[in-house]
């Protein structure tokens, strides 16, 4: 016959008799939850507006295309020294952006200049045309005559799929520096006219003044065959007329107009145009930020999901469902085994929720080209962000929700490049940038949606640093969980009435 061990009973941790102290009565159940608020708070302002709000103070790097193709003037025209005033504009925007180092300034042909901003890798690109130093040259020459002109023209070409606010800042640093180069070819061909003008006016009096002296020679012949007197008369005459090439030519010589004048002190003419046209369905551009977004709150959401079921399940922790207060029979799970388990259904059940995804984003309406690449891309990205979330709560136990939140958005958020690039953000931000999964996400989703998942658009770099991500993630909790499991014990062993895994 068999005998049972009996039970050692426990020790209340209060003196028999006592009531039990309510909860409530404590000054921590009200103070700690109300500091956690305020603390969050905090942070997230200081992370969100710190990494948004001024995104112009904060510029480096900032990548932007320069294509001179000026022909130059034809020498052969007006017997000038040959000019090429686009290289002018280049060489002065080189030489502010070496003043800083706000500007990464690529000088290049118009064909790799093309090939960047469809992969999106400059922001903007700054066309010089090949006829701006003849239209240049027309301006000086058409202020002295009737003759139409067209003004010199630079096209600054941005792309709002490469970020709408990326469009906007590049315009806004691009621009001052154009209007300053526009003052500075004025000033040149404000002189040039007047030079010009100068010079006009020297020629219609040079020219009076040989007729003038002509017209003296052969009335002088006529008045030496009237006589003498007449002759003298005729003299006389000639010297009194002396002065008056001059004076015909102060009002017969060309002159540069008031509006000439003011045309030549700002020449040039700054057009703006977009390279890529936004298709309907992408949110003006920021279409694939918000997909972005959407994958990272799946794997945020869907893995706290799975831990409160899984943990709930293994009678970790309560599992409340509306009304109903469940409690399972205890286990003591292996930490790292748990997250590995709760990893893996999350993982199983990522690739139908990024599919369900596309399905319904198609549905409304959202083009999604490269949909085998996008499907991938998706699922690696929810599963590393499952990883991360499970890695941190691993970590730091139920603190490691409100870790997982700071770490995932209130960080994730204004390092990610998708609202403010990465060129345009405080130093912090783009120390932790490559080790947010938002900020890849955002780019490698970017890459397939709108520059074709080409090899030049980065999506390579971006999906191995997402894997690089998840497999960080898995042996931080693995390594934590087992040397919690070592040290500590096991979830839930000190625990009575427990049963083993």
């Amino acid at each position: 016959m068999s005998t049972s061990t009996p039970t050692r009973p426990r020790h209340s941790a209060r003196p028999e008799g006592r009531p039990p102290v309510s909860p409530y009565r404590s000054p921590m159940f009200w103070l700690l939850p109300m500091l956690v608020v305020v603390l969050l708070a905090a942070i997230g302002t200081g992370l969100y507006m710190g990494g948004l709000a001024n995104p112009t103070a904060h510029l480096k790097d900032f990548p932007v295309a320069v294509v001179n193709e000026d022909a130059g003037t034809d020498p052969a025209a007006d017997g000038a020294a040959p000019q090429n005033l686009g290289r002018e504009i280049v060489d002065g925007f080189a030489d502010r952006a070496a003043e800083g180092d706000k500007l990464d300034l690529r000088i290049l042909s118009w064909a790799d200049a093309r090939e960047q901003l469809e992969n999106g890798v400059v922001y903007a690109a700054v066309v010089i045309p090949e006829t701006f130093s003849a239209d240049a040259a027309g301006l000086v020459s058409g202020s002295l005559t009737e003759e139409p002109t067209a003004r010199p023209d630079i096209t600054v070409y941005t792309d709002p799929k490469a970020g709408a606010l990326a469009a906007r800042l590049a315009t806004g640093i691009i621009e001052p520096g154009l209007k300053e180069a526009s003052t500075s070819l004025g000033e040149q061909l404000s002189s040039a006219a007047e030079d010009a003008q100068v010079q006009a006016r020297a020629l219609v009096e040079q020219q009076l003044a040989a007729s003038q002296d002509d017209q003296a020679r052969r009335t002088l012949e006529a008045a030496t065959q009237a006589g003498p007197a007449t002759e003298a008369f005729a003299r006389e005459l000639t010297q009194q007329q002396a002065g008056t090439p001059a004076q015909l030519a102060d009002k017969l010589a060309p002159t540069v107009s008031a509006s000439s004048t003011l045309l030549l002190q700002d020449p040039v003419h700054i057009t703006s145009a977009t390279y890529h046209q936004v298709e309907e369905g992408t949110a003006l551009g920021m279409g694939s930020f918000y997909y972005a977004i959407l994958l990272l709150v799946l794997g945020l959401t869907g893995s706290i999901g799975v831990n409160l079921l899984v943990d709930g399940r293994l009678g970790i922790t309560p599992l409340e469902i509306g009304p109903q207060f469940l409690q399972a029979r205890r286990t003591t799970p292996s930490r790292w085994m748990t997250m590995l388990v709760k990893w893996g259904i999350f993982v199983t059940a990522a690739a139908p929720a990024a599919g369900v995804v596309m399905w319904v984003a198609s549905a409304a309406d959202v083009p999604l080209p490269n949909g085998g690449t996008l499907f991938l891309v998706s699922w690696l990205a929810m599963s590393a962000v499952s990883a991360a979330v499970f890695a941190l709560l691993t970590l730091f136990g139920n603190a490691g929700l409100l870790v997982s939140m700071i770490y995932l958005v209130l960080m994730g958020l204004p390092s990610s490049g998708a609202v403010v690039p990465v060129e345009a953000l405080p130093g912090f931000f783009r120390a932790i940038a490559p080790w947010e999964p938002l900020h890849h996400i955002a780019t490698a989703v970017r890459s397939v949606l709108y520059f074709g998942s080409g090899t030049n658009t980065g999506l390579g770099a971006d999906v191995l640093a997402l894997a690089v991500i998840l497999v960080v993630s898995l042996l931080v909790g693995i390594l934590t969980g087992a040397a919690y499991d070592r040290f500590f014990g096991r979830r839930g062993a000190k625990a009575t009435g427990v049963a083993a895994a």
